[in-house]
């Protein structure tokens, strides 16, 4: 019988006392994992982007503690950042690469290049013919609450060079942009609010921006996109795996990340192993937007669902599915000042909340921990161990804290 999952995440005792030791832990470092040898026991240097500096409170007395020691006990998880992991699973064979955002082997080792972030349109009145493109190469996709109730998708793509046609792409948000800072990665977006244009620039995030002009060559304006519609002009910004690669090498921009770098992702071959059933889940933005999942059980994957259809990506017709979901919740409040307006959003994406995780048929709830706007999200469960991912894809919602999600 379908039941609706009640909310339970910090209202414990036990939930509270990991959160303020997980977060008093992680103050004082990243928790975006720039740790030359997370096994150590020693912490490394700090990665600002392209302004790479060694944080003095690294090399205090006593301090020397490994950010994955600090966080899951017993449990030592080393990362190494060209892509081979140690995790609960154990070493993936050295002659083979992973790709660190889904944890599958690949063809080709690209662990160590700079995955690339998209802002990608996912309005409801630039749907169908306004379809999104290139969806479904994101390895990792995020929806975020923009003005209006709506939602905007950011993927991350750790291999960008191989992907079709992506877009529409749309404006930045300064949360989006702290986003793709997290991941040390390119940011493909045309526009931004005040505050998005302000992160970028202040933050020194590499950024590809069709409005600004900003190593706007990899940008194309498909014009089937507009004609009859009621969205505006830019809504026909796209860009594509093939332009990307023909002018990047243009580009005076980093490619690859510094051996501090290594993504805070985990990955197991099961997930979950004793988790509440999840075959169908809706994670709900406003009155206007939820996003709802079905799990096949054969293909061990969840198809997404909105505004009543299945989503597919219009390159091929695919439907978009993944393997892991996260539903996060995060105090989200209108902003004030700073030049804003209509209703644009602010997200408290620095600190400790609570969510659930989704995979193989399975839920439990966690929470999740963020020292500061560069670093990762890192999740754990109920026993502080941060989570296994499954290998394959990940989808992740973002929130306002307290909606109405439901899981059965």
């Amino acid at each position: 019988m379908a039941a609706k999952v009640t909310k339970k995440i910090l209202k414990s005792v036990s939930f509270t006392l990991i959160g303020i030791v997980l977060i008093g832990v992680l103050s004082d470092f990243r928790a975006d994992m720039y740790v030359k040898d997370g096994g150590s026991g020693k912490r490394g240097e700090v990665s600002q982007d392209n302004n790479q500096t060694q944080s003095t409170q690294q090399t205090q007395a006593g301090n020397q503690v490994s950010a994955t020691n600090a966080i899951s006990g017993s449990n030592v998880v080393s990362i190494n950042s060209v892509g081979s992991i140690h995790n609960r699973t154990g070493l993936l064979p050295g002659t083979q690469s992973m790709n660190p955002l889904t944890g599958k082997i690949t063809a080709n080792n690209n662990a160590q290049n700079r995955p690339v972030a998209v802002s990608i349109s996912n309005q409801r009145g630039a749907l169908p013919t306004n379809a999104v493109n290139g969806i479904s190469d994101a390895d990792i996709v995020y929806e975020f609450l923009i003005e209006g109730g709506g939602t905007r998708f950011i993927g991350i793509f750790q291999n960008f060079i191989n992907a079709g046609v992506v877009g529409s792409i749309r404006s930045a948000r300064h949360y989006m942009a702290e986003l793709a800072e997290s991941y040390d990665a390119l940011f493909i977006h045309a526009g931004g609010s005040p505050l998005g244009f302000e992160e970028i620039d202040n933050r020194g995030i590499t950024a590809f921006d069709a409005v600004r002009g900003i190593r706007a060559q990899i940008f194309n304006k498909d014009v089937n996109r507009v004609p009859g519609h009621t969205v505006l002009d830019y809504h026909g910004q796209t860009t594509s795996g093939a332009l990307f690669s023909r002018f990047l090498p243009t580009f005076d921009i980093r490619l690859t990340h510094s051996d501090r770098f290594a993504q805070a992702l985990f990955f197991t071959d099961n997930p979950i192993p004793s988790g509440s059933r999840a075959h169908n889940v809706t994670a709900r933005f406003s009155s206007a937007k939820s996003s709802t999942f079905t799990y096949d059980s054969i293909q061990n994957i969840y198809y997404m669902n909105q505004y009543g259809s299945q989503l597919t990506d219009a390159n091929n017709n695919t439907p978009v599915t993944f393997t892991n979901l996260l539903i996060l919740e995060i105090p989200i409040t209108d902003l004030v000042g700073h030049g804003e307006g209509a209703g644009r959003q602010d997200m408290s994406t620095v600190g400790i909340g609570s969510g659930y995780f989704i995979s193989a048929g399975r839920h439990i709830e966690i929470i999740w921990f963020r020292p500061d706007k560069s670093s990762q999200f890192i999740y754990a469960d109920a026993n502080g161990d941060i989570i296994d991912f499954g290998r394959g894809k990940t989808y992740i919602a973002v929130v306002p804290e307290g909606a109405d999600t439901t899981i059965n």
